[in-house]
């Protein structure tokens, strides 16, 4: 249990924490609550309009009018000024995803309080992301089988029963609310895990193992890790906490998966056969996975399925480095600030590969910056199989100057660390030749859905820069 000590230690872990990163204030989330329910009216009302051009009857419409809910950091408690909300759009059967990716999503853009809108139907969990008020949003839409009454919505999505003859993407959309539903009620202290979760995910971030997308994790796995940790210690103080998530998950036999309760096999559950389950017995697919942390909402999926072996690697360094801080911090040779000191991506290689996603407007930026990013694990497993090296990917987009190239506005970089090591094979005389990787990706990008409606409208730029020769605005950040 937790000593007076601890419990010292944990204040001061929070007190440090919030200095840096402060939970959003009560006008932050009065202003996040108000877009919510713009968002829900906007969806009501729509919803409606295409339930009367459909001549459904009035009652019918009245049991179709479902809800927008939240998921994510947002329904964990986890909430910083610049986080973004997870949101669900919980629709009846009546409503089809190709009219909320086309005609709600032009609805969406046309609102006067909403900057930025990009929809995103064709991504492995659709998606709509846009900005409202300030306030990012990334917008999910699940579609039900079966109309449950409105103000039930939320209780009868929890129950597993729900999912039955629901599509596959929506199930996917679905899951989110209910892995997050399932956290809080799987932890023992919802307090102390969301203390010790802000840590983790500031922590992360820092130094640069945040990003799903790139092959890190994302926050789903993070709260994960953070609630099993929760559920082995459950009179520990978050600062004791820290110090079990570092150690366990860096000695962790990553053969076997962190799961937060027993995988439920589809085959004991009647009209639920036909969803897949993670498993990895029956599943090829399934025993390739480097570091599988399962969901605990039926169907079970691993959430770190972008991993490769070189992000596990950077990750099992940074769970040592984490370790060993934080018992510095215990006997009082450190500060909570040292165990979240950034990473410094740039000082710490002498060989990088960037990458420079350009454009002729905002909105083709978006849309193309968002497909580089989708596919850049590619260009790391790619890498990986080049001998001589070892490659860091740096999750993080850096914004091109304003006043840089005038043929191509707006752009970001991405880079990737090189290291050239004897232990990854490097030897003196050894050829290094990047262009068969940097081809197969080239290739990837280039069967872009969108390439065609805008020819001439964006461009990626690939180069192996050495350390002296990066541009200032990475230098100068």
């Amino acid at each position: 249990e937790a000593e007076a000590h601890d419990l010292v230690l944990s204040e001061q872990m929070r007190d440090h924490l919030e200095t840096v990163f402060p939970t959003e204030t009560a006008e932050g989330m009065d202003r996040r609550q108000g877009v919510l329910q713009e968002l829900e009216r906007m969806f009501h009302d729509w919803m409606s309009k295409l339930c009367l051009e459909a001549n459904l009857p009035e009652e019918e419409i009245r049991k179709s009018t479902v809800k927008i809910t939240t998921l994510g950091s947002y329904r964990l408690g986890v909430v910083h000024p610049g986080s973004d909300i997870d949101t669900l759009c919980i629709a009846p059967p009546v409503i089809r995803r190709e009219d909320f990716f086309s005609t709600f999503a032009s609805q969406l853009e046309q609102h006067e309080d909403v900057t930025e809108c990009v929809p995103i139907p064709d991504a492995y969990t659709p998606i709509v992301k846009l900005k409202m008020r300030g306030v990012c949003i990334d917008l999910l839409f699940a579609r039900l089988a079966r109309a449950p009454e409105a103000e039930l919505a939320e209780e009868v999505v929890k129950e597993d029963e729900v999912l039955k003859n629901m599509d596959e993407k929506s199930v996917r959309c679905l899951n989110g609310f209910r892995v997050a539903d399932q956290i809080l009620n799987l932890v023992p202290d919802q307090e102390t895990f969301r203390r010790t979760l802000r840590f983790i995910k500031y922590w992360a971030r820092r130094r640069g193992v945040y990003s799903n997308i790139v092959g890190f994790f994302g926050g789903i796995t993070w709260s994960l890790l953070v609630a099993r940790i929760c559920q082995l210690y459950p009179y520990y103080a978050p600062n004791q906490l820290i110090n079990r998530f570092f150690r366990l998950y860096h000695q962790w036999n990553w053969t076997r998966p962190v799961t937060l309760c027993d995988i439920v096999d589809p085959a004991n559950v009647p009209g639920m056969t036909s969803f897949k389950v993670w498993n990895p017995k029956t599943n090829p697919a399934d025993r390739q996975h480097v570091m599988p942390v399962i969901t605990p909402a039926f169907p079970s999926m691993n959430s770190t399925h972008n991993v490769t072996e070189t992000t596990k690697r950077i990750l099992l360094d940074e769970f040592k480095r984490g370790f060993e801080l934080v018992q510095n911090v215990e006997g009082n040779k450190a500060e909570w600030s040292d165990v979240y000191a950034p990473f410094p991506f740039f000082d710490e290689f002498k060989h990088f590969l960037m990458i420079e996603i350009l454009a002729t407007s905002e909105d083709v930026y978006n849309k193309f910056s968002g497909w580089v990013e989708s596919k850049l694990r590619i260009l790391v497993m790619q890498l990986e199989a080049v001998n001589g090296m070892r490659i860091h990917p740096n999750p993080l987009q850096y914004t091109l100057p304003k006043d840089g190239d005038a043929n191509w506005p707006f752009g970001c970089g991405m880079f990737l660390g090189l290291i050239f090591t004897p232990e990854a094979g490097a030897q003196p005389d050894l050829q290094i030749d990047l262009r068969p990787a940097i081809t197969a990706f080239m290739e990837v990008i280039l069967s872009w859905a969108d390439r065609d409606a805008n020819v001439g409208q964006f461009r990626m730029r690939l180069k192996r820069l050495a350390a002296a020769d990066l541009p200032d605005y990475v230098t100068d950040v």
